[in-house]
């Protein structure tokens, strides 16, 4: 029995906004966090030789510039470590009013996301990414918007059919994330 449609409530809180950032960060600004992680891991590891080298030749002293310093390599080091929360919380203070919560109708040829602010008919071909994680499934529309249905919303259908009306919606491949 094949489904053509089907609804999922998605509630837009942190945990799912951090996972909107996850599946952003590792599928369409993949290379760009690369490099990004890159240069802030070199210029911790640059600090730590330096202060390293200072203190074997005995010329480290704690002074207002390397309390400075260690609080700018801090802010790197929690940066990197807590990119997708941080990133998550910006998400959270830019949201509209009325959308933390959304009910998602999909049809045969586009999807009705439905918000106290208001209702929004979207096209599958805008769709340039979809992508899946072990509790919700994320459309990535461009390179800075994406949305978050979780699998536990499904109000009629499995995971494993909405992964195959989607991919044949947008004739994209489901990709897995982590």
């Amino acid at each position: 029995m094949e489904l053509t449609e089907f609804q999922i409530h998605s509630a837009y809180d942190h945990k799912a906004l951090k996972t909107m950032c996850r599946v952003l960060r590792k599928t369409v600004r993949h290379k760009r966090a690369i490099a990004a992680r890159v240069f802030g891991w070199l210029v911790i590891a640059f600090y730590a030789l330096v202060r390293v080298g200072l203190l074997l030749l005995g010329d480290y002293s704690i002074d207002f510039m390397g309390v400075v310093s260690a609080l700018c390599i801090l802010f790197v080091l929690s940066a990197l470590l807590f990119e997708d929360d941080l990133n998550a919380w910006v998400a959270s203070k830019n949201l509209l009013p009325g959308t933390r919560e959304a009910d998602t109708r999909f049809c045969e040829d586009e999807y009705i996301v439905t918000t106290q602010a208001t209702q929004t008919h979207m096209h599958y071909e805008n769709i340039g990414v979809v992508g899946e994680t072990k509790d919700s499934f994320v459309f990535i529309i461009g390179k800075r918007h994406a949305q978050q249905f979780p699998k536990a919303g499904l109000a009629s259908g499995t995971p494993e059919q909405f992964r195959d009306f989607i991919a044949a919606k947008t004739g994209l491949s489901v990709r897995y994330v982590k």
